[in-house]
């Protein structure tokens, strides 16, 4: 076991190495979130003039920053960082496509046109 000195150092590298593996998921869920919510707004938004879907796209956006931080959390906790990372990609990538077969689905119900 590693005291003093080296012991602060390891400290150090183990917070940095988080550090890096939060802002890595959050790289991939943020900027994905975003995207997905300007074309889901195009989409189902602006396109048909649907302004009842607006809180539903809200709504899905929100749910895809959530469910892949989520996952992201779970994974760490269970396994490692590593496994954070590709939860959260998984849950990214899968989750945008069920949320806009939802947010289609939907577009009828509240009336397309």
């Amino acid at each position: 076991m590693a005291s003093g000195p080296r012991r602060h150092y390891i400290d150090g590298v183990l917070a940095a190495t988080r550090l890096i593996w939060i802002f890595a998921v959050l790289g991939v869920v943020v900027p994905a979130a975003a995207l997905g919510w300007l074309v889901t707004t195009f989409l189902f938004a602006f396109s048909g003039g649907q302004a009842r879907m607006v809180p539903v796209v809200g709504y899905g956006a929100a749910a895809m920053i959530a469910v892949p931080l989520a996952a992201a959390a779970v994974a760490w906790r269970v396994r490692s960082p590593l496994a954070a990372f590709v939860a959260a990609l998984a849950a990214t990538g899968g989750g945008w496509i069920v949320t806009v077969l939802v947010e289609w689905l939907l577009s009828y119900r509240l009336g397309a046109a």
